[in-house]
């Protein structure tokens, strides 16, 4: 017996995906970029005043070469397969503040250091990420080379890539490639670029640069609609969603026409909104669900894998509010068969932070809701009517612990469940002061990958001295 969950009728999907091409052919898309526009001019787009126009054939035989899935390598040879409807789980992506112990402090190199090992020592994390804190502590010249250098010394797992633009995209996939010690980076998919949208219409010269690159290479990228509500976008979830297909299907057509069969993760809205706040974005709210469950109906819609779902909360404590929240939109991850979930464990306010105590307690959540999404057996054995039955009405079933429990029910390592006297007697201990032992010991027992003399000399290349 298993869960599932979903929303709107294939009408209003279609209707989504019609107003959208409308948009595209009535009010076109500002790429910023030179090379943008020479793509679409070749494949016969009206291009105007720096805005590009799409008509329906345009746009439709793009999308007639979008792949399903994809296999994402890692150094060692090892994928993962994205859009089977198995959820992988990706680090946050670019807070500035850490929070540790309830104390927060801006993001530094040993923070980096850190969250890459706690990453690559999980359970629930697939994916690595060199975007996974702000990096201004670096100068300037540096920032790009150092993000990458740093992820590839301590992690194995498959790497999110750079997107700063073309040479950053190009030089970035390259030193991965001989890093990874292949001929050629077309060869295989080593790298999913994050490409944000600037809503309402319109993408920057470095995104659209990035894609381009990706595209050409023989990369992945997910594609993410960075719309404001009621800034950017109508005052109403309809109007908001829309836009942001719109954008996500203009972006989707420039990926194909640079280079038909490039994976895509479409990535809609998957937050809610308060218009009292400056930045309109409010990451709780429960409309944050329904936001989901209808970018899970537009890539399917598309047959493309989908990014959407988070750890994140708008609480700055934890607090009841943060656990609330980041269950809320775990969950909805979980329940959709998210292909993709970017920012899985240890976000904070608003996506501002990240937190180690929290990213170890979200961590336990994902295991649960992993177990959740198995669902339980229903049959002759799991009723178990016999024991029922020799048991008769008054009887007990305590006995020796058997293996359909052990199957059925997860026993959390964080969660404080015991009786109150025998709290009180283990000195009232915390799921955060458990988290804190449990992150402390994750990176006394960390290993270092080993490194072979050349990627040790590519190191060298990408990390200043200081950070080595």
């Amino acid at each position: 017996m298993k869960l599932n969950y979903s929303i709107g009728t294939d009408e209003e999907v279609q209707r989504i995906h019609e107003t959208s091409l409308k948009i595209l052919s009535e009010v076109g898309v500002s790429f910023r970029c030179e090379a943008a526009f020479d793509i679409f001019r070749k494949h016969g787009a009206r291009v105007e005043n720096g805005i590009v126009y799409m008509d329906e054939k345009l746009v439709e035989k793009a999308l007639s070469t979008l792949p399903k899935t994809y296999d994402w390598y890692d150094r060692l040879g090892n994928k993962i397969t994205i859009g089977n409807k198995i959820t992988h789980n990706a680090p946050s992506y670019g807070p500035m503040y850490v929070c540790q112990n309830g104390k927060y402090e801006l993001s530094n190199h040993k923070h980096l250091v850190n969250f890459h090992k706690l990453h690559e020592t999980s359970k629930v994390i697939d994916i690595s990420n060199p975007n996974v804190i702000d990096v201004s502590y670096v100068h300037g010249e540096a920032r790009e080379k150092y993000r990458l250098g740093i992820a590839l010394k301590y992690c194995q797992k498959p790497l999110m890539g750079l997107v700063e633009g073309k040479a950053v995209a190009t030089e970035s996939l390259e030193t991965m490639c001989r890093f990874y010690g292949l001929e050629d980076v077309r060869r295989q998919i080593i790298a999913t670029g994050l490409i944000d949208t600037m809503g309402p219409m319109q993408m920057s010269t470095a995104m659209s640069e990035a894609l381009i690159t990706y595209a050409e290479l023989g990369q992945a990228v997910i594609i993410c609609a960075g719309q404001t509500f009621g800034v950017t976008t109508p005052q109403s979830m309809a109007g908001v969603y829309t836009l942001g297909n719109a954008m996500i299907l203009a972006a989707m057509v420039l990926s194909q026409l640079a280079q038909p069969g490039t994976p895509v993760v479409y990535c809609g809205k998957f937050d809610s909104s308060d218009m009292r706040l400056r930045s309109a974005a409010a990451y709780g709210g429960i409309e944050a669900m329904l936001a989901c469950a209808t970018s899970r109906r537009m890539a399917d819609f598309y047959g493309v894998p989908l990014h959407s779902g988070t750890s994140n909360t708008d609480s700055k404590l934890m607090d009841y509010q943060a656990g609330a929240e980041s269950f809320m939109n775990l969950l909805t991850a979980y329940l959709l068969k998210v292909e993709c979930q970017v920012h899985a464990c240890g976000l904070l306010d608003s996506m501002n932070s990240i937190g180690y105590e929290k990213f170890i307690l979200d961590e336990e959540k994902i295991e649960s809701l992993k177990h959740l999404m198995k669902g339980y057996e229903i049959d002759d054995s799991t009723i178990m009517f016999d024991s029922i039955l020799r048991t008769g009405p008054t009887g007990q079933h305590f006995e020796r612990t058997q293996k359909s429990y052990r199957r059925d029910f997860i026993m959390p390592k964080l969660s404080i469940r015991d009786n109150h006297n025998s709290w009180m007697q283990a000195g009232c201990t915390s799921a955060e002061s458990l988290a804190t032992k449990e992150w402390q010991r994750r990176l006394e027992e960390y290993t270092m990958p080993e490194l072979s003399g050349e990627q040790a000399k590519i190191l060298d290349t990408l990390i200043p001295e200081e950070y080595r």
